[in-house]
């Protein structure tokens, strides 16, 4: 049991360590706000291709994917969706209040936190469930989103900028050339492929250094209940709801982690840019993210453990 707790507690460890260097960073006033959101758009547009085909390439794509555990991931983040939608609409009259609140209770930050904590629990080389399943609901994250926020502002999303959007997130570029490369049998060499995983090696404490960086922990002031009702919900109900379905209609190990991981991994930074875009309340949308990233390096501790000492992964 002691050897469970060590592992899951070490596999957020060196994310609390990338967040804790760019907090550093921002007060001793290295790097500037400006700064910071110029480096984060660098990384997400020119790295992010490459973790995604990192890991992607190589894999039997064949054998990792099952197409129930892609049913789940969809149909579950569509009851986050429906279920978040009517409580927020119940507790919050403020329209931009809700966009920012909604969101904040579903959209997972599962590439900056569930792919590299997925990475060290299960190794590099089993992760391809984890990868799989943010292959399917980033996309889905980013359409909802939008649709979201524009209905929270009265107005009416475009299909054709929402499909423009989905394929070309640096995401989404990097996982169709994975499968490309993967269709068609073509043999990378060695030193491009060497060259493919250092960057995606590299991509994560970056992004994660750069979330630090972002952080604005002043921030949080008068907003403290809905704080709660987004943070309890986010890393506490959906995590123990979509564990329980997925326990019970038979996953376990490495696939029943990417459940995990999807549904227990704080909100997306990107969840704060979007609001403060679309008119959202992007101060509250910031303290989400904030509150459910330091929240999580304690809570997906916990549930790793609860899964791992049961037997489950």
């Amino acid at each position: 049991m002691l050897q469970n707790f060590i592992i899951c507690a070490t596999s957020v460890i060196p994310s609390v360590i990338y967040l804790t260097i760019g907090i550093v960073l921002k007060v001793c006033k290295v790097v500037t706000e400006d700064e910071v959101k110029r480096f984060t758009r660098m990384t997400f547009v020119a790295l992010y291709p490459f973790m995604m085909f990192d890991n992607l390439y190589g894999k039997n794509l064949a054998e990792s994917f099952n197409v129930w555990l892609v049913v789940l991931a969809v149909g579950f983040t569509f009851f986050q969706i429906a279920s978040s939608w009517g409580l927020v609409s119940v507790i919050e009259k403020d329209s931009k209040n809700r966009g920012a609140m909604i969101q904040g209770m579903w959209r997972s930050n599962i590439v900056l936190m569930g792919l590299p904590v997925g990475i060290h629990i299960f190794g590099k080389a089993c992760v391809a469930p984890v990868a799989i399943v943010l292959l399917v609901v980033v996309p889905l994250y980013n359409v909802m989103a939008v649709i979201l926020l524009e209905i929270m502002r009265g107005g009416k999303a475009n299909p054709g900028k929402l499909l423009k959007g989905v394929f070309t997130n640096p995401i989404i570029i990097g996982a169709i050339a994975a499968l490309v490369v993967i269709g068609l049998g073509i043999q990378l060499p060695v030193i491009v492929s060497q060259t493919v995983t250092t960057l995606s090696d590299a991509t994560a404490p970056i992004a994660m250094i750069l979330l630090g960086a972002s952080l604005k922990l002043e921030s949080i002031s008068s907003d403290r209940g809905k704080l709660a009702v987004v943070t309890i919900g986010k890393l506490v109900i959906y995590p123990l709801l979509g564990i329980l379905l997925a326990a019970f209609l038979g996953f376990r190990g490495v696939e029943l982690g990417a459940i995990l991981l999807m549904v227990a991994t704080p909100t997306a930074l990107a969840s704060f840019a979007m609001a403060s875009s679309m008119g959202s309340n992007g101060r509250l949308a910031g303290e989400i993210v904030v509150f459910t990233t330091i929240i999580s390096c304690v809570t997906i501790p916990i549930w790793l453990f609860i899964l791992m000492t049961i037997g489950l992964i």
